[in-house]
């Protein structure tokens, strides 16, 4: 029927260009991710888990503000916390953030002052008015009363360590161009929350980590906020923090500042120790629903056309038949080639981001990898019924093209 059409509109040449054309690009965009695995692997191998010390840092190490974003507690909060209180480290001050004087958390910050009366820790209760992104709001006041020029986001999931410490602070001392030394995003609760957590490790570990390791290594600007060092003093030439409180992924916009003004953002040699007690399927696709929709408003065109592209299925589904069309190959065994494939190499980079045994077997690895793909497709059909539209929290915000954010809603609403 399509051929037909087609036919009544355009002559056979144009349309075997158009088909020609249509077959040829998902070889490229293959050959493409099979060069980010590459990219991916060599940096785990080259980069990750080859820190930098206190030796790398020119005279003493400067002083070091950590802001700490806290919400509730869960069992391994509280680990989470303790390990930024036993920081060797000699000039830091901890802040940490609130929302709500009623939250249980407080009673567990007190409890570790009191362990730990030597650590130079502040607790911050509330939120900078006319604020919209609810973390901004309840970091800025901290951010805007830290002593130190460098400055610590460490998010509440996120579990510290001197040797992390010290990699991201000689990152970021190791150049005046440097502006921030992130981490990449991944996930440590290894052996708790079945398969959902393992799910999310995978999520982590493999699509997000391939590429957030290949465009790092490649130079280009990709960079996520749950754990990153700054530096204050270069923020501030771009607004500080609270300037892009007006985005719900306000980690985009104030990278995407220093960015453009010339200054270099660095992957530190660790990812993220993100501990989180308690998974489940429908938070996790939640989650990855309300990040949909915000890279949609600010990447529309790579969002709904390229990025579906860099995942196994739709890219397996599309090469299939594009050797068909161009080999004459069959295209069940072209599909099934590389499906087997991709799941071996997501396996080994996930080996290599772990640095130590996966805390699974791989029929659970391909388990919760299938359900992952899985959810994929529900994730994109609910994203684009209303796409203006993201749920965080108890709140709900109408994001426009560009990412800009107005609170529409406070109304209780199920947690992401």
């Amino acid at each position: 029927m399509v051929a037909s059409w087609l036919g009544e509109i355009m002559d056979e040449i144009t349309i075997a260009y158009i088909l020609f054309i249509l077959a040829v690009l998902p070889l490229v965009i293959w050959i493409f991710q099979m060069l980010f695995f590459a990219l991916a692997w060599y940096t785990c191998r080259r980069h990750l888990y080859h820190p930098k010390t206190a030796g790398d840092v020119k005279g003493d190490l400067p002083g070091v503000s950590i802001i700490k974003p806290l919400m509730g507690v869960d069992p391994f909060l509280e680990g989470n916390l303790e390990s930024h209180f036993t920081l060797q480290y000699p000039n830091l001050e901890l802040l940490l953030c609130v929302q709500d004087e009623r939250d249980p958390v407080i009673e567990l910050v007190h409890k570790l002052q009191t362990r730990f009366p030597d650590v130079d820790c502040q607790l911050f209760v509330g939120g900078k008015p006319g604020v919209t992104n609810p973390m901004v709001h309840n970091m800025a006041p901290a951010y805007e009363r830290a002593k130190h020029d460098l400055v610590w986001v460490s998010t509440s999931r996120i579990r510290a360590s001197t040797a992390i410490l010290l990699d991201l602070v000689a990152s970021v001392q190791s150049d005046p161009r440097v502006a921030i030394c992130h981490q990449l995003p991944y996930m440590m609760n290894d052996g708790v929350g079945g398969i959902a957590a393992t799910v999310e490790k995978l999520a982590f570990g493999c699509n997000m980590g391939r590429n957030y390791l290949a465009l790092n290594r490649l130079g280009t600007h990709v960079f996520t906020g749950m754990s990153y060092l700054v530096r204050k003093s270069y923020l501030d030439e771009v607004g500080g923090l609270a300037h892009y409180g007006c985005y719900l992924a306000e980690d985009y916009f104030l990278s995407q500042a220093l960015h453009s003004r010339g200054y270099e953002l660095v992957l530190s040699a660790f990812p993220a120790q993100q501990m989180v007690a308690a998974s489940s399927i429908a938070g996790y696709k939640d989650r990855m629903v309300r990040w949909w929709r915000l890279r949609l408003n600010m990447m529309p065109l790579v969002t709904l056309l390229l990025e579906p592209l860099t995942e196994c299925v739709p890219l397996g589904a599309y090469i299939s038949w594009a050797v068909y069309y161009l080999f004459d190959v069959n295209p069940y065994l072209v599909f099934a080639v590389h499906f087997v494939l991709w799941i071996s190499l997501d396996y080994h980079q996930l080996r290599l981001i772990q640095n130590s045994p996966l805390p699974f077997r791989f029929p659970n690895f391909l388990a919760a990898w299938c359900l992952r793909e899985l959810l994929n497709a529900f994730v994109y059909v609910e994203g684009l019924l209303n796409p203006r539209r993201v749920r965080w929290g108890k709140n709900t915000y109408r994001v426009t093209l560009g990412g800009h954010t107005t609170l529409v809603t406070t109304a209780p609403v199920l947690p992401l």
